[in-house]
């Protein structure tokens, strides 16, 4: 079974409902790359927002969680492990002075719940050889099997069991065992992380396909093409509520309906994969409807609200069970859009009085932490450029107006290209835009699009020979300590 493309209609679902959605979306200027729904098998909306692209693969962020989890069941249906297997059991050459009784009962089916001993985020980056070495050196706070909290590091560690006993990466495992069968694609990998490991917990990088073939896999609970590949009670048991993960009572659209393995039960008709910046697989098992997106919205994680109301309480309900009468119309102007996309950029104006007389005047900075000693904004016809003199090197970063420019830029380090824990000198891959939000105030949205997702946001507002420069980055390992206020005067009257 593969997927098929199919109108709206033919499925029960009107292509103005779809577009209406993809409106909403954009007009909360959500940060999306792709879009992907169907039913069954039967695809009916497929889009992608340039430069992104069907063969792009995409950084899954932690949607990576239950891959490893998937990987653990195949690993109990061929008898290698079971869910009552202490973790450190694995990890001998790891015990230390902070190893206790509590380690020793934290198992594997403890871990699938996130009901671990360690219930404090580990901040491992250039501390440790390996994050093995980092989960160990914690303490614990919690007796494993009881209370939910969020451990990722703890969930990278079932990865590594599936390395330590298959000799292959958890990603490669499934590929071997199921994935390829079912279409994914052989170029998909993982990052690795300074101890040897490949990162189980937000490092897979496939395309948004593997991602609606994967999810579509779970929803058949293990089973393809009439072949059971996993046990099905523990893909049955994946997607069921096993632990309670709304200690705060509060609502929230995805967060308040409970957690099963590595995988979030979030509505009460299906589960999603969630992965950081919004990365997305929410499956509806009433409805038999999939709908996948990959995003990059780690500046605001509001946006992960919107999207859940608009799929879960909008999208879903409407859904018919039987087809609708054919709207070619409607339909044609769903699929003109939806093959326009294209990445956001930065809104505004392109062309204000006062651009002409700041063009080039070089603003020398006031102390500041970054190191920063000037800059420039330089205007050309279709685009400029920003010049920023920081720790005794230029650097530039290009933009457009009204559009990306696609550039290579970072103020020299970015982290290695396929390894989590380690920097090295080097560009990321970017996306950048202009333009004048008011009549006195220039933004520059600088996206970064590779293996890791972030944006650097900077806004200068200016005043008579003084000017003031925001710098707000988001995304993990990107731009890390590029952020706060920069005063800036020139030696010029304006």
């Amino acid at each position: 079974m593969m997927f098929e493309k199919v109108s709206p209609e033919s499925v029960g679902v009107s292509s103005e409902n779809v577009l209406k959605f993809i409106k909403i979306l954009e007009d909360c200027r959500a940060h999306t790359h792709s879009l992907f729904m169907a039913r069954g098998n039967k695809v009916f909306l497929e889009s992608y927002y340039k430069p992104f692209d069907g063969n792009f693969l995409h950084r899954m962020y932690s949607v990576s969680k239950t891959f490893v989890a998937v990987a653990i069941g195949m690993a109990v249906t061929e008898g290698l492990v079971s869910l009552d297997d202490v973790i450190v059991d694995y990890f001998p050459e790891f015990r230390n002075e902070n190893t206790d009784e509590y380690h020793d009962e934290c198992t594997i089916g403890d871990m699938l719940r996130m009901k671990s001993n360690i219930g404090s985020p580990i901040f491992w980056w250039g501390k440790y050889k390996s994050r093995v070495e980092a989960y160990y050196a914690q303490k614990t706070n919690k007796v494993p099997g009881t209370i939910f909290e969020y451990d990722s590091i703890g969930s990278f560690l079932l990865g590594c069991i599936i390395e330590k006993l298959t000799g292959k990466p958890f990603l490669e495992y499934l590929k071997e065992k199921v994935l390829l069968d079912i279409g994914f694609s052989k170029e998909s990998y993982t990052l690795k992380e300074p101890g040897g490991f490949t990162v189980g917990d937000s490092g897979v990088m496939c395309t948004t396909r593997d991602l609606a073939l994967f999810a579509r896999f779970i929803m058949q609970k293990g089973e393809w093409n009439g072949k059971q590949y996993i046990d099905r009670d523990f893909m049955e048991n994946l997607a069921k509520k096993q632990s309670h993960n709304d200690q705060n009572g509060t609502f929230s659209s995805f967060n308040s309906n409970g957690y099963g393995y590595l995988t979030w039960i979030t509505h009460n008709t299906g589960f999603s994969l969630i992965g950081m910046g919004d990365q997305l697989a929410v499956c509806d098992t009433e409805k038999d409807f999939l709908f996948v997106i990959t995003s990059d919205n780690q500046a605001d994680r509001s946006g992960r609200h919107v999207i859940f109301h608009e799929v879960a309480r909008h999208f879903i309900p409407e859904i018919k069970d039987v087809p609708l009468p054919e709207n070619a119309k409607a339909n044609k102007k769903l699929e003109e859009y939806a093959s326009k996309r294209e990445l956001i950029c930065q809104y505004g104006n392109w062309d204000i009085p006062l651009a002409d007389k700041i063009n080039a005047v070089k603003y020398k900075t006031e102390n500041n932490p970054l190191g920063m000693a000037s800059f420039s904004l330089n205007f050309e016809k279709t685009g400029g450029f920003l010049e920023i003199e920081m720790s005794g090197k230029l650097h530039r970063i290009p933009f457009d107006y009204g559009k990306n420019k696609l550039c290579s830029f970072s103020f020299g380090e970015r982290p290695v290209l396929d390894m989590m824990g380690e920097n090295e000198d080097g560009v990321f891959k970017c996306a950048s835009s202009g333009a004048w939000v008011d009549e006195n105030t220039f933004a520059i949205m600088l996206q970064v699009i590779d293996t890791y997702f972030g944006c650097l946001n900077i806004n200068i507002a200016f005043k008579d020979s003084r000017s003031t420069m925001l710098l707000q980055k988001s995304g993990q390992y990107v731009f890390e300590g590029i952020n706060g206020y920069i005063i800036g005067k020139s030696e010029r009257k304006i």
